[in-house]
């Protein structure tokens, strides 16, 4: 008997325990190739953040997923060059009530980038996914899933270009001196470099 009500007093401890720290519900982004025919918000320009607000996906947005995602926002690049980085910057208030943020690559659809970082800083959750490259005129749909579409914080989205790479100084003055220094010798060599000395 006695056995009995410490099993009960210990079940009602546990049960109370664990209806007080409910888990949050995490919240998972990645950012996918959609097929065409999808409504873009074309990025023209980097020089100002880009405002990132998600609304319900549309079946066949994002085919091939992992996970079943809620809110999509495309967009497509038109600037003049490809988009080696994307950096989403959303505000830590309600519903995310800071929960944890996922931001690792969806194995179901063709990602854009190869590596991600999430994390929640000074009040605002930071995504950042890099190592790819988004081509000019390629939509890119950023998805998320885990919170309702129309309750998701409005967030910014900012990018850098690719830049070719620039030459070194000493690899363009050395290309420079062998190309003169080729031109003189087969002037010379053809018994032209006399001419005029």
């Amino acid at each position: 008997m006695k056995l009995n009500r410490c099993l009960f007093a210990l079940t009602v401890v546990c049960a109370l325990s664990g209806m007080a720290k409910a888990d949050p519900i995490d919240f998972h982004m990645v950012v996918v190739d959609p097929p065409a025919g999808f409504f873009t918000t074309p990025i023209l320009t980097l020089s100002t953040p880009y405002v990132v607000g998600f609304s319900a996906c549309v079946p066949g947005e994002i085919p091939g997923t992992k996970d079943p995602y809620e809110g999509c926002a495309s967009f497509e690049n038109s600037t003049s060059a490809a988009l080696t980085n994307l950096e989403l910057v959303f505000p830590d208030e309600s519903p995310l009530d800071s929960q944890s943020a996922s931001c690792a690559l969806d194995p179901g659809n063709v990602n854009y980038f190869k590596t991600t970082s999430c994390s929640l800083v000074g009040g605002e959750y930071i995504l950042d996914f890099s190592d790819g490259s988004i081509p000019v005129g390629d939509l890119f749909t950023i998805a998320e899933n885990g919170v309702s579409p129309d309750l998701f914080p409005d967030g910014t989205l900012t990018s850098t270009p690719s830049m070719a790479p620039e030459p070194s100084s000493i690899w363009l003055i050395s290309t420079g001196a062998l190309m003169l220094g080729a031109f003189f010798y087969s002037k010379r060599r053809n018994g032209l470099g006399s001419i005029g000395l």
